[in-house]
Parts: C-alpha cells; structure tokens; sequence
C-alpha cells in the first residue's frame, strides 16, 4: 500500500440548462470531500472546443483515506444528486501510483458500443442513467461513462470498469442486469462489446461473441509453440554470427527477431488455426475436443524436428 497521497479525477459533461445547479452541487461536493479528510479539492471549467466537460481532483493523504470517502453514504447521495444534471453520467478515476498498482493487478474494462433505433435516443439515455445507478451498486464497481455519438459516429459508447474480473462476472450474470438488458431489447439495433483484461492484448483478440478473451492457459500455450521454433532456430543460425557482439546487445537482437516473428506472422497464424480452441462458445463439441489434441502433436512434431538442429 503506497503512503503517497492519493488523487481522484471527476469529470463530466454538464447539461444544457444546468449549469447553475451544477455549481451548487460542486460546492456541496467540494465542502463533504474537504470535511472526509480531503487535502484540497479543485475545480476546472470547461474550456471549448477542446474541454467541453467540467474536471475536478480531490486529494486526498492517502489512498484508504480516498477510498473511505469515495465508499461512503455521502458520496453516493450526492453522486445520485447530480446524475440528472450531467451528460452520460460521471467519470470518476483514480490518479497517481497508487491508480496505477491497483489497476495493474485488479481492474478490469469492458468498452460497450450500442446502436440505438432512430427516435428512441430520449429513452435509451433515460434506460443508461437507471442501469448505471444499479450496477454502482454491485460490489467492484469503479466507475462508467456513456458518450454519446460524436462528430458522424452512430453508436453509443459505454466504458465500465470494474476492480476485479470476478466482480465484473458477478454483474455481467446478475438477474438485475438479465432483466435491464431485456427492457432495452425495443430500444437497441445493435450491441457490441470488448472486454480489456487479456495479458497478450496485441497478440489475442477477444471473442467478438461474447466480449472476453480466451483463458490465460491457452494463449500461453499458442506463444510456446510459435517461439520455441524461433528461438531454436536463432540458436544454430544466428547466435554464431553475432559472437563477438556484447552478449547484451547478442540477446537485444535475438529478442528482438523472436517477438518481430511471433507478433507478426506466427501468433495470427496459430490464432486463426486454433480458434476454435481459443473460443470454443458455438463450437462443436468434438471440434474443440481434438484442439488440444493437435496442440500437443504439433509440440512433439517441433522437438522432432529440431532435435538435432544443435548438434
């Protein structure tokens, strides 16, 4: 737990007619903050054309002291105060070192894009304040934004996050959202969505089914198969003319070529050969059965191959 202090990041988008309540919200915001411990809380107008939305930090001497505060009854009370008051609800972030620690080991995104009937856009941002309000209820919930379309865009783009995959699960699943979701079923024409939590992020796409990537497992099983064959070969043909090279520029180079090769033409390849293992939702039984099967020819077919490749 880092003793720095820590900062959190509010931004929103206020609505047309608005801004006097807004700026009597900040004020209630601003002195509840100051009085849960905050160090200082400031506030930034917005600046057009390049900042069209409202940003404030609230410091605070460190990072359980922010969190007390931002899990607290009057914070909550007073982000449901101001939901009506704001476009596309608040943003609200950690900043800092301590953001960074958390969310490297826990945060999970799921980016949404949603397609809404022509003339139900009233009721579809009515439907996106009711089922923002109910999943900052569940337990993780970190905070999200619904913007709507921009400069000739037609969807809707939704970024959750929440402070663990399992949390994130847990509301994915949940009755409430099942039963959210079915009430939007007159207002939606289409829906997609990318969930950000994959360790080979440029290497492994998500499933475009269901929004989430492939085990961890597999994907590590894909990135031995295609650099055992590359790191191999280095070995025999490459390492003997880079011998009086500085071993660390030796290994640099080596490195080098071995990820050049997997990213680019081996890892797409072994992808698109094992999809069906990668993403087995909708597949055939039998199909994604033999996958690892194959798999494991495949790694006896390289030994064989290189046994002698040293020697």
């Amino acid at each position: 737990m880092s003793d720095e202090t820590s900062t959190l990041l509010l931004c929103a988008r206020v609505g047309p007619g608005c801004a006097s309540a807004f700026a009597q919200w900040q004020v209630r915001w601003q002195t509840a903050a100051l009085a849960a411990g905050a160090l200082t809380v400031e506030f930034w107008p917005p600046a057009p054309p390049d900042q069209l939305e409202v940003v404030a930090t609230a410091r605070f001497p460190a990072i359980d002291a922010l969190r007390q505060w931002r899990r607290g009854a009057r914070n909550r009370e007073l982000i449901d105060e101001v939901g009506p008051l704001v476009e596309g609800g608040l943003v609200m972030q950690l900043v800092g070192q301590a953001a960074v620690d958390y969310a490297v080991r826990h945060g999970v995104t799921m980016v949404m894009v949603t397609d809404i009937k022509p003339g139900k856009e009233p009721a579809y941002r009515a439907w996106a304040d009711r089922i923002q309000k109910l999943q900052a209820t569940f337990p993780g919930y970190v905070g999200s934004f619904v913007q709507p379309p921009q400069h000739g865009e037609t969807g809707w783009t939704t970024v959750l996050r929440f402070d663990s995959a399992a949390h994130l699960e847990g509301w994915l699943k949940s009755d409430a959202r099942a039963a959210m979701v079915k009430e939007s079923e007159d207002l939606v024409q289409g829906f997609h969505a990318q969930r950000i939590d994959t360790s080979f992020p440029g290497w492994v796409p998500t499933d475009p089914a269901t929004g989430k990537p492939p085990n961890m497992w597999k994907t590590a099983c894909l990135v031995l198969l295609t650099l055992f064959p590359v790191v191999m070969l280095e070995l025999r043909f490459l390492n003997p003319h880079l011998e009086e090279l500085n071993p660390a520029l030796r290994t640099f180079i080596g490195n080098a070529l071995s990820v050049a090769l997997t990213t680019w033409p081996l890892m797409p390849l072994a992808i698109y050969g094992f999809h069906a293992w990668l993403f087995p939702e909708n597949r055939p039984r039998w199909l994604v059965m033999t996958m690892p099967i194959v798999l494991v020819l495949c790694y006896v077919i390289e030994i064989v191959v290189l046994w002698h490749l040293l020697y």
